[in-house]
Formats: C-alpha cells, structure tokens, sequence
C-alpha cells in the first residue's frame, strides 16, 4: 500500500510539472484575470485560454508625456476541447489597426486591461504582468 501511494504521489508530482497549475474556471460573459503563464477553462470545458506573454509594451509611462498612449501586445494560446490550438494577439490600444478583441469559433475574446502600467525607469517582469480578458458569444 506504501508503494502505491509513493508511486500515485510521484506520478501526480510529474503532472504537476510538467502541465504547470490547474486551468482556472472562468465564465461566459464574465470578465476574469490570468497571471502571464496561467491557464483558464470555460466553465463547460469548450474553450482552452493561455495568457502565454506580453510580446511587446511600449505604453506611455505614468507621469510622462509622450507624443503616442502605446501599445501592448499579449499573446494568447487558445484551443477548443480537442483539436489543436492557436496563437492569438491582442493590444491594449484597441485601435482599428492594432485591435483589442479576436474571434475564435464562435468565441469573442477581449482584452479588458493588462497590468501593471509601465512607471518611468521601472522595468517589468515577464512574470509580473496580469491580463483581464472577456469571453463572449459571437
């Protein structure tokens, strides 16, 4: 019996590892937040999300002026129950070039806000960066 539970133990150790965290719950409709490497559910399991990265942040510093706000660009993976994923991007200036919502079969992902906001000689870390997104029917 103490052999099977070390094994059981060993074996849910290398899950752990090698999958990262449990996905989040996360509902329709309802905005909710990722920490950069965090995984999400929809609640029913239709709809995988990764907040994989922030892949650019060049958005104007608090107490600067800069002749442009900025922008952010996130990177996401996101796939249904089976089959494969998909990277997708989304920007913090939601300007028509540089757009803050993507479709994906049928799903409208929107990114709400990304923080922290970038202070003047202050860099931030990868691992820092925290992501509000809306998951919305199309």
């Amino acid at each position: 019996m103490k052999r099977f539970i070390c094994v059981a133990a060993c074996v849910l150790l290398m899950a752990t590892i090698a999958f990262g965290q449990p996905a989040k719950s996360v509902r329709l409709g309802r905005e909710f937040k990722l920490r950069a490497g965090q995984r999400a559910v929809l609640k029913g399991g239709s709809l995988r999300i990764k907040f994989a990265a922030v892949e650019n942040d060049s958005r104007c510093p608090k107490n600067v002026t800069c002749v442009w706000a900025g922008n952010a660009e996130v990177l996401l993976e996101v796939g249904a129950r089976r089959g494969r994923g998909k990277s997708l991007k989304l920007n913090s200036s939601g300007s028509p070039q540089l757009s803050n919502e993507v479709e994906y079969r049928g799903y409208k992902l929107k990114l709400v806000s990304l923080s922290p906001y970038p202070q003047e000689g202050r860099k931030i870390a990868a691992g820092d960066y925290t992501v509000t997104l809306l998951v919305s029917r199309e």
